[in-house]
């Protein structure tokens, strides 16, 4: 297993050359994606960049959004019709919801060995969730359409190539290999949003907020929502139309027609209860959904309660 000082990759696969990254003449270090940060204050900026704190404070939860190690390529993203959304935010970084998911470029600082190895490796939590933030890489950038799509992306610097990548990949599966050299946020893969406002409202015993909310305005939930809304007025319009026409047809107002006012009590017996059964097929179908569900992520669950070897689980990582 790696000791905490050492760094993930060798000299030779960095992506960054040590030329990107010197002090400026001033107070101020330069990063190497260029930006410059006071020398008193990069312990914080390297921490913004990349606690997940929030996460680890509901990890007990996490098995409910997601599974242990299921990061899918990028590609395959593409293939489920989900729409990458670039954010900054590391605790967003793999957070899906509905057609949409979260994905943090790859931090520059993280591609250079020697800035690495003097201010990421020496710091136990701050090398922890740089493991794991640069393991999920190597599962999201597994082919080369992956990687043409970092590109485009902007989740990769533009310096970077092909062959360059693929050593860099290999570099890191070499040395990150067991589950206890990771931040515990990252023995889990994608998050579903919903399961984590939740699992966070619980958490935070309150239900006025949630983990990160999409909704900035009451319009944007109510359209978001309008579907279960129009479904459940159709449900109920059926069920009162075919009411009324009991009604009508116990009441007899057309007494010369047997035949109508027979069918007419049939049809909206028939409708009354169509409309019941159909809301209670859906209701044990769910049930039994989420009952299979919770019981495989249990399962899951207790392969992440101790050390193991992350490279049994490459079919969660790669999986199409």
């Amino acid at each position: 297993m790696q000791a905490p000082n050492q760094v993930p990759f060798t000299e030779a696969s960095e992506l960054l050359s040590p030329a990107d990254h010197s002090p400026t003449s001033g107070n101020c270090i330069r990063l190497p994606d260029d930006l410059l940060v006071r020398h008193g204050e990069l312990d914080d900026y390297l921490a913004g960049q990349l606690s997940v704190r929030r996460l680890n404070a509901i990890h007990d939860s996490l098995w409910r959004a997601g599974l242990p190690g299921r990061v899918q390529a990028l590609h395959h993203q593409k293939v489920l019709r989900r729409c990458i959304l670039v954010t900054e935010r590391i605790d967003l970084h793999l957070v899906w919801t509905d057609n949409h998911i979260f994905i943090k470029p790859l931090s520059p600082f993280l591609l250079q060995h020697a800035f690495f190895s003097q201010h990421i490796s020496p710091n136990t939590s701050l090398l922890s969730s740089a493991l794991g933030f640069l393991h999920t890489y190597t599962k999201l950038i597994h082919h080369r359409t992956d990687f043409s799509l970092a590109l485009e992306l902007g989740l990769l610097p533009p310096s970077v190539s092909w062959p360059a990548w693929n050593r860099f990949r290999v570099d890191l599966l070499t040395h990150i290999t067991h589950s206890q050299q990771i931040n515990k946020r990252y023995h889990y893969g994608e998050l579903r949003l919903s399961r984590l406002n939740t699992a966070y409202r619980f958490h935070q015993r309150s239900w006025r907020g949630g983990f990160f909310l999409v909704y900035t305005r009451y319009q944007s939930f109510f359209t978001a929502n309008f579907e279960w809304l129009l479904l459940a007025f159709a449900y109920f319009s059926v069920a009162l139309s075919a009411l009324q026409v009991l009604l009508s047809a116990n009441q007899g107002y057309d007494s010369t027609n047997k035949v109508l006012e027979v069918f007419s009590l049939a049809l909206g017996s028939a409708s009354i209860l169509s409309v019941f059964l159909a809301a209670l097929i859906m209701a044990v179908l769910f049930m039994i959904l989420s009952i299979l569900n919770e019981n495989f992520a249990r399962r899951k669950r207790a392969d992440v309660e101790h050390d193991f070897n992350l490279t049994e689980y490459k079919a969660y990582f790669t999986k199409d």
